[in-house]
């Protein structure tokens, strides 16, 4: 019996899944379809399309995340045009063209309702799927108008199933670890006047963009939670990421050794997904 593999979204995060699929692939245990959102959507097409974990850490070292910023003004932080000369060097076109079946997931913003691509053309969708709300602009895709996935399905297990798995293998990087504020000048906290004397207290004030991150991981952490108890998997690993943000790609090293982490402490359960 085949299994579905989900991966989910989470920016630097995301790149746990390496590390679980280089367990899965050192034991035989390729799935029959995929699906993913924003980074799990990567990931997912990379792993459609016949890399080894092996291969796919390379990239992820070899991508120069400073070159696809772009910070000067305007509707995204990330150049679509880069983006895609980069997927046009690494993956197949179309959907059609991938080794195994793939589903990605994204949001129509002109009618609030997820959207499921899964046929026809790949780089677009990985864009669309990809696209981070404020960082990267929105796709268009005749009537739609698809951002980030994760804005609705961080974690589409419901996308597995609709390919037809009948065992589903989740990994979800969603869950905020506590956050920690310490003394950092002008960016995590400052002190102010107040009932500490001339000096001030000292009272934790996130900036702005700190606030807004840190929303928004609160909100689909809470949405994935009920979505997976919605669409049960099989297996949910959650890989430990405290020190993993959803921009630190530098640590990439870090977020792939958490996803084999995850995945060999939940061996034994892995190697019941094919039977």
């Amino acid at each position: 019996m085949t299994y579905g593999l989900v991966l989910g979204g989470g920016g630097a995060r995301g790149l746990a899944h390496v590390g679980v699929w280089r367990v899965l692939e050192e034991h035989g245990l390729t799935p029959g379809m995929l699906a993913g959102t924003s980074m799990g959507g990567l990931v997912g097409a990379f792993i459609a399309a016949g890399y080894s974990a092996d291969e796919m850490e390379r990239l992820s070292r070899g991508v120069s995340w400073r070159r696809l910023l772009n910070l000067r003004p305007g509707p995204g932080l990330v150049r679509p045009s880069v983006v895609s000369a980069w997927l046009a060097d690494h993956l197949p076109a179309t959907f059609e063209e991938l080794r195994l079946p793939l589903a990605v997931t994204a949001t129509d913003l002109r009618s609030g309702r997820a959207v499921y691509l899964s046929r026809g053309n790949l780089h677009e969708a990985l864009r669309a799927t990809t696209a981070y709300p404020g960082a990267v602009e929105p796709v268009a895709q005749g009537d739609l108008l698809l951002s980030d996935g994760g804005i609705l399905n961080q974690v589409p297990v419901d996308a597995a199933l609709f390919l037809g798995a009948r065992r589903v293998l989740a990994v979800d990087v969603t869950a905020p670890v506590p956050l920690t504020l310490t003394e950092r000048r002008g960016r995590l906290w400052r002190r102010e006047p107040g009932a500490g004397g001339a000096q001030g207290g000292a009272h934790p004030h996130l900036g702005t963009v700190q606030t807004l991150r840190r929303a928004v991981e609160i909100m689909q952490a809470q949405l994935t939670d009920a979505r997976v108890g919605l669409y049960r998997p099989d297996v949910l690993l959650r890989p430990t990421l405290r020190d993993v943000d959803l921009l630190n790609f530098n640590r990439a090293d870090a977020a792939i050794q958490a996803g084999v982490e995850a995945a060999q402490a939940q061996l034994p359960r892995l190697l019941t997904l094919p039977g």
